[in-house]
């Protein structure tokens, strides 16, 4: 990491002076070799970074000294062509922020999504109007789907990355304007059932991924993450595996996020504000929601309206019974934020990219959502408010407890499913003697009952062993904190 040193103002004005026309050079040229480069340019740009800076102390004379660190960051002060500037007003840098679920399955409808190239097309023109600084976006499950969409908005985030990840890939992607410096990828231990193949959460391997972003001289840790689906909240199967995310990824928030000037993390979380997992994220990284945070604890009826990001009523993609059971919807996809080195002020956190204009359909079954900070670099606070971890991890520890008694009774009924299976291939053995005409049928019969048993096996030793010791892990790790 750069180590900055603190010039006087009169000294930081000399030197974009002395450095604008070198500095300016060197933008133009990055913009044209960024155009024609969808993917991550962050190396690209640094290279050039660095021989214009050694361009600069050439000409500079007295500057030569100068620690370089600096001057790479006056490089990235407010003049960039390619729409990467920044947006200063009275000393406070204005960072404005987005998260979208894309509902991007790249299969036929109804196997897919309905009308996805449209509404990806759409997407990348509003994304170049809009004009954030940074998005994450979830569900873009074909790298093909995101380079695409990529180069369509390259000119003003030039900056990108996929997390790669699973059969399927994660579908997590980061867009940004500011050079994305390192990146960082944890995938959740536990992502659902193997043989659950009508729902794909396993396959799709969910992550958070985090982007280290340079944002002239802050480095804002940008994180975007989808953890698994409720589907049926009456009957919830994957509530352990959804409580071991969230703690998971509260604990790479935690332990990643030390020294960082801005902390945002963003997504679809397919958690609810009441929810468990909801408040273990909140406890445990001392993080704050950005709606809450502008809208209140308990906003009125319409403010909760408009909160809302899947299911709505203005959503063409949200199904019918899911409205009369719902009516306004469900929050699911979250800002959320906290101070590091520097002091950010949040003032603006609304739903946005819902309906596209001009069109009968949405951007995506999710609403997106927006957040804009003011960001004074003088300033240094923390956050402060948050909920107490004990009694939230209690509950929590009880629930994976619970899983994992799931997790063994489950490998005791696949493996003796397993060996009756097996008894049944001998015995039809059998009726081969005594039937002949049957023996055609029978083998078909045994064919496919070993294909079942085979399964049985790998999913009884090996997938829900794998699964208790998740389980096991998650609530070890989460005793551990009670302990501190």
């Amino acid at each position: 990491r750069p180590v900055y040193f603190t010039f006087s103002n009169t000294i930081y004005h000399q030197l974009i002076r002395g450095f604008g026309r070198s500095a300016e050079a060197m933008e133009s040229s990055s913009v044209r070799s960024r155009r024609g480069d969808s993917g991550s340019s962050t190396g690209a740009a640094a290279a050039e970074k660095n021989q214009a800076a050694a361009r600069v102390e050439k000409e500079g004379g007295a500057t030569a000294a100068m620690d370089q660190s600096f001057i790479l960051a006056a490089l990235d002060s407010p003049s960039d062509e390619n729409g990467a500037q920044l947006n200063v007003s009275a000393g406070r840098i204005q960072f404005r922020v987005a998260t979208l679920n894309c509902w991007a399955i790249p299969y036929i409808w109804p196997f897919g999504s309905a009308n996805r190239v449209l509404r990806l097309e759409r997407l990348s023109d509003q994304l170049m109007k809009e004009q954030y600084d940074v998005i994450g976006l979830q569900e873009l499950w074909s790298e093909a789907d995101f380079l695409d969409l990529a180069a369509r908005v390259v000119t003003i985030y030039p900056y990108s990355h996929y997390f790669h990840s699973g059969f399927t890939g994660s579908g997590v992607s980061v867009l940004s304007k500011h050079p994305i410096v390192s990146t960082l990828m944890n995938r959740y231990s536990l992502n659902g059932f193997a043989h659950h193949i009508h729902r794909g959460d396993w396959f799709g391997g969910k992550v958070v991924g985090m982007a280290e972003l340079e944002v002239g001289e802050m480095r804002v840790h940008f994180y975007s993450t989808h953890l698994h689906a409720e589907y049926n909240r009456q009957n919830d199967l994957y509530l352990p595996h959804r409580l071991a995310q969230s703690f998971e990824l509260s604990q790479f928030v935690r332990h990643t996020s030390r020294g960082a000037d801005l902390v945002i993390l963003t997504g679809d979380f397919n958690l609810e504000p009441d929810d468990l997992g909801y408040r273990i994220i909140l406890s445990n990284t001392h993080l704050l929601d950005a709606w809450r945070e502008l809208h209140g604890y308990t906003p009125d009826a319409t403010a909760f309206a408009d909160g809302m990001t899947c299911d709505r009523p203005d959503n063409c993609y949200t199904k019918k019974s899911m409205l009369e059971k719902l009516g306004d919807g469900k929050r699911l996809d979250y800002i959320m934020y906290k101070n590091g080195r520097m002091h950010a002020e949040l003032t603006r956190c609304e739903t946005t990219l819902n309906r596209i204009p001009g069109e009968d359909i949405n951007f995506s079954d999710h609403a997106g959502v927006e957040a804009t900070f003011e960001i004074d670099a003088t300033e240094r606070q923390l956050s402060t408010s948050w909920e107490h971890n004990r009694p939230l991890i209690h509950d929590a520890i009880q629930i994976l407890g619970e899983g994992e008694a799931r997790a063994s009774f489950d490998r005791k009924l696949f493996i003796g499913l397993a060996i009756i299976l097996l008894l049944c291939i001998c015995g039809s053995l059998a009726l081969d003697v005594h039937f002949e005409y049957l023996s055609p049928y029978l083998s078909v019969f045994r064919f496919f009952i070993a294909l079942f048993i085979a399964f049985c096996l790998w999913y009884g030793f090996l997938g829900l062993k794998m699964e208790q010791k998740a389980l096991k892990g998650a609530k070890h790790s989460m005793e551990k904190l009670l302990n501190d």
